[in-house]
């Protein structure tokens, strides 16, 4: 049930994007460690309750945010924008979600974009996807989180 949710709370996220006038691609001749020169989407309100110790890409602008609460147990869908490049962002999630509390259980590139499964290591149930991908010179990072309250 709880990956259920969070696959739920990812496809909200990314589904969310369905309306919104399409973006073009980066070219192939952009890198995905290149800082990108796009314009970020205006920034939105955490929403209550996410967690504190969960790690956030330094100068990321939030731009969407999610919570479904159910049952006692909260999924976020979250998307922050940054014109750093994939490869630093990548770097930052690598280190920082296979530390303290947090551990990576699968993590992968493929075509400039990064992606990771990851889990509380207190609470497996914990648990979470985080892609980052490269659109439109923009550095998207995307999130569906669960929360075994």
């Amino acid at each position: 049930m709880r990956i259920a949710l969070v696959l739920m709370a990812a496809a909200v996220v990314i589904c969310s994007a369905c309306g919104e006038a399409p973006t073009s691609k980066s070219s192939s001749s952009a890198s995905s460690a290149a800082p990108g020169s796009g314009k970020l989407d205006p920034a939105v309100a955490m929403p209550s309750g996410f967690p504190s110790d969960f790690p956030i890409y330094p100068g990321a602008r939030l731009t969407q945010a999610s919570q479904l609460t159910n049952n006692g147990q909260s999924t976020w869908g979250m998307q922050w924008e940054t014109l750093d490049g994939v490869d630093a962002v990548q770097r930052f999630y690598v280190k920082r979600l296979n530390s303290g509390d947090w551990n990576i259980t699968y993590n992968g590139s493929s075509g400039g974009n990064f992606s990771a499964i990851f889990n509380r290591r207190s609470n497996q149930k914990d648990a979470g996807i985080l892609a980052v991908e490269l659109e439109a010179d923009v550095t998207r990072i995307t999130l569906a989180f669960g929360e075994n309250g």
